[in-house]
């Protein structure tokens, strides 16, 4: 028996990414860990934004599961799914969900001796390729500069979150077609701006164009956005439930499909989803931006599901108020290996 005895809520602060870490601790003192969405930047206030996700965990979560059989997975995602549906089945409650979820799944593997990826199936694929995702940097410079360190370390592209097309073309001068690029604005842009961008983007051979207008779950305007450009589309983090994805892939709009693993309820929902992504024969690439136990269980799963195509590595210059305090995975000739160890294998 693996029975709950403490759950932890650690919120790491950083200007401008925090993190959310949960630790789950059976009777044997054995600790998962996990990872829940984080929120906002807060400068003034670093961390402040991720308050209400780590009380949810705290003060929701958390009293529903002391006491109880650590490795009934399935039954708990049940469980505190059904108890929360009165706050709804996405934002804030699900982002919580996540953190214990990947931290009981962590649990399960040290308890047992196995990675996740072998308790999701074993992984189909020997290695896959990354890409350094960079910040917003507003600066040629910089992010030449970062573009260059990145190749140095083997990564063979980059995603730009840049709103100005120029970054597009200032790379590809300096680079040549040497890199892939990729470029996530997050939805800054209006419709006619977004086709105006893309058509300007195409040019310069761009992978694809990630969450190109607001509001992002607006596929009617997104569809357009493809076939005015004839541009690969990419989205998908701002989504949560199997509902919202066989939705959203049913409009046959995207790509690639990145579902964000702090969101979405964790490595339970997403070991449902990846049948989904074979179904509709959508790229899968996890989407990420912190470097612990997200990042680690994104690859886990990412390496079990055969429709996986890239692995998003944050890639953050120094001093720019990302203060990572787990190991970076191991990049070699621009690829992550499978995972080795047991659970999400960041011990």
């Amino acid at each position: 028996m693996a029975i709950i005895t403490d759950i932890k809520v650690e919120i790491l602060k950083s200007k401008s990414k925090s993190q959310v870490i949960t630790y789950v601790t059976d009777a044997n003192n054995t600790v998962g860990i996990g990872e829940a969405w984080w929120g906002l930047p807060d400068e003034k206030n670093p961390g402040g934004y991720a308050s209400p996700i780590a009380s949810v965990i705290e003060n929701i979560l958390t009293p529903r599961l002391l006491g109880k059989e650590a490795n009934h997975i399935e039954k708990h995602w049940q469980d505190l799914s059904e108890f929360g549906y009165r706050y709804g089945d996405q934002g804030i409650y699900t982002m919580a969900l996540s953190g214990i979820d990947i931290a009981l799944w962590d649990l399960f593997g040290k308890n047992n001796k196995i990675s996740i990826t072998q308790m999701l199936g074993g992984p189909v694929h020997d290695y896959l390729p990354c890409y350094a995702s960079l910040p917003p940097l507003r600066s040629p410079e910089i992010v030449v500069n970062e573009t260059k360190r990145a190749i140095e370390n083997g990564i063979k592209a980059i995603k730009l979150h840049e709103v100005e097309t120029k970054y597009v073309e200032i790379l590809r001068k300096e680079f040549g077609n040497s890199i892939e690029i990729m470029v996530d604005v997050n939805g800054h842009y209006n419709v006619i701006e977004a086709i105006e961008a893309g058509q300007d983007m195409k040019k310069h051979n761009i992978t694809w164009f990630e969450e190109p207008v607001k509001p992002m779950r607006n596929y009617n305007s997104i569809k357009k956005i493809g076939t005015e450009t004839g541009i690969p589309l990419a989205g998908g983090e701002n989504e949560f439930t199997i509902t919202d994805f066989k939705n959203l892939l049913e409009k046959d709009i995207l790509m690639y499909i990145q579902p964000e693993i702090t969101k979405i309820g964790g490595i339970t929902i997403g070991k449902k989803l990846s049948p989904l992504f074979e179904i509709y024969n959508v790229a899968f690439c996890p989407h990420n931006f912190s470097i612990g136990p997200s990042l680690y269980a994104s690859i886990h799963w990412a390496f079990s599901s055969i429709q996986s195509t890239w692995i998003e590595i944050p890639w953050v210059p120094e001093n720019f108020g990302f203060e990572f305090v787990h190991p970076m995975p191991e990049i070699i000739n621009g690829r992550i290996q499978k995972p080795k160890g047991i659970g999400i294998s960041l011990d």
